[in-house]
């Protein structure tokens, strides 16, 4: 994190207590907070609160409260439920908590957990979404976040490797900041992005399906999959082929307006079968990225699907072409891009060289090339595809196209809905 969110405060709460274990803590959180001030009791919080009269309304309150101690989960509670406490948002670190009690937690909209070995990451991404809140509380315009699809010319291309790596690049990247990202996996039957990452699957598409506008905040925290060494968030379903929920449109707006409000950028995994909805999907997308192989009837696939993009109502305001698995010479050019220049033509295309070795290396400890490899010459092709995304990220903050943004769509609408008006 370069920078803090401009005004806010954020404490490190100890009890008067001192350990190793929480000067080690404080150590980490301060390495990314370099503002964090310690307190001993939070009246000296508060107290700071009530001095500041008017500005207490404009400046952000947090404390981070390590819990590394056996305690009562009701006394947390009832520690954010004080009056006095009114105007802080509390940060409980611990290491593991129960989903009721997370979900009693978040309810009341002033706290929120991390594990302790997910800090600091988990609560620089808590400041920077509550900070979003809050500036869209005091009637500020509210941004929604850039939406990357990766499309699939077939299977077995590599999307699922390359959404997944640029969206870690982009987390990683200074240029990103505090900003959320989430990797949307939308293959019901064969999801696998959170193999490649070891870690589990957690979206239940079935419980929005049943009752889309059961679908709040806490309950999308609770499907959401959070991968500690990048800060990436994974929204992906255990992998079912004999999957029978439907991903109709009340369900994708459901769980798309709700991204909108935690998120700055969502890149979405599509599979490689064409539903009703997936073309409504890409049509929302700030970037479009189709991915292939370099060889005759990959390109011809590709092709295929730039066409039915390019000539549908609503096509991305941009798209882009992602070649993996290239084979390069010695002097690291690719081969046979003649090829892809006859059969694409001016096409804005990025290749991306094969690496077996680090590739299986990757799938096998569960770890990005760009986090174990980032000199790797997949890492370097993938900068490309980051870079990308990073300046449709810049466009959309720009404060001219902020003004031409339309206010977050009810609940009636659907973020989805807002694809006929997203290029007018």
């Amino acid at each position: 994190m370069d920078s803090q969110p401009e005004v806010m405060q954020v404490y490190f709460f100890t009890a008067g207590i001192e350990s190793n274990e929480l000067n080690e803590l404080e150590g980490r959180i301060r390495s990314k907070l370099p503002g964090l001030r310690k307190v001993a009791r939070i009246e000296e919080v508060t107290r700071h609160i009530g001095h500041e009269g008017v500005a207490a309304d404009r400046e952000q309150h947090y404390i981070i409260f390590p819990v590394l101690t056996v305690t009562s989960f009701d006394r947390i509670v009832s520690i954010t439920e004080q009056q006095e406490h009114r105007g802080v948002f509390f940060i409980f670190v611990s290491r593991e908590i129960s989903a009721s009690d997370y979900k009693r937690l978040v309810r009341s909209g002033d706290a929120d957990w991390v594990s302790l070995e997910g800090a600091p990451q988990e609560i620089l991404d808590i400041v920077s979404r509550t900070k979003r809140e809050h500036v869209a509380s005091t009637g500020a315009v509210h941004a929604r976040p850039t939406f990357v699809a990766f499309v699939p010319s077939s299977g077995g291309v590599g999307n699922a490797t390359l959404a997944l790596e640029t969206a870690v690049q982009i987390k990683l990247a200074k240029e990103a900041g505090t900003r959320r990202v989430c990797l949307l996996d939308l293959d019901m039957q064969a999801s696998h992005i959170c193999d490649h990452l070891d870690i589990e699957p957690r979206l239940q598409m079935q419980e929005i399906a049943e009752n889309p506008d059961r679908l709040d905040r806490q309950l999308l925290d609770l499907f959401v999959s959070r991968h500690a060494a990048s800060g990436i968030d994974v929204l992906a379903s255990p992998r079912n082929r004999g999957t029978s929920v439907d991903l109709s449109m009340a369900v994708l707006d459901a769980l798309f307006r709700m991204i909108s409000e935690q998120y700055d950028l969502v890149i979405i995994d599509l599979p490689p079968a064409w539903f009703d909805w997936t073309e409504q999907v890409i049509s929302i997308c700030d970037l479009a990225v189709v991915t292939g192989l370099n060889h005759v009837p990959g390109l011809r696939q590709v092709f295929e699907i730039l066409q039915v993009l390019k000539g549908g109502e609503r096509a991305p305001s941009r798209i882009v072409v992602a070649l993996n698995r290239c084979e390069a010479g010695l002097g690291g050019r690719v081969a046979r891009r003649q090829h892809v220049n006859r059969v694409l033509g001016d096409q804005a295309v990025v290749y991306v060289r094969q690496d077996t070795a680090a590739a299986n290396h990757g799938l096998n400890t569960g770890v990005p090339i760009s986090i174990t490899s980032p000199s790797n010459k997949i890492a370097k092709d993938i900068r490309a595809l980051a870079s990308l995304v990073l300046s449709s990220m810049q466009a959309r903050a720009a404060p001219d196209a902020q003004r031409r943004i339309a206010p977050p769509p009810d609940r009636r609408k659907g973020l989805l809905g807002m694809s006929a008006r997203k290029n007018e």
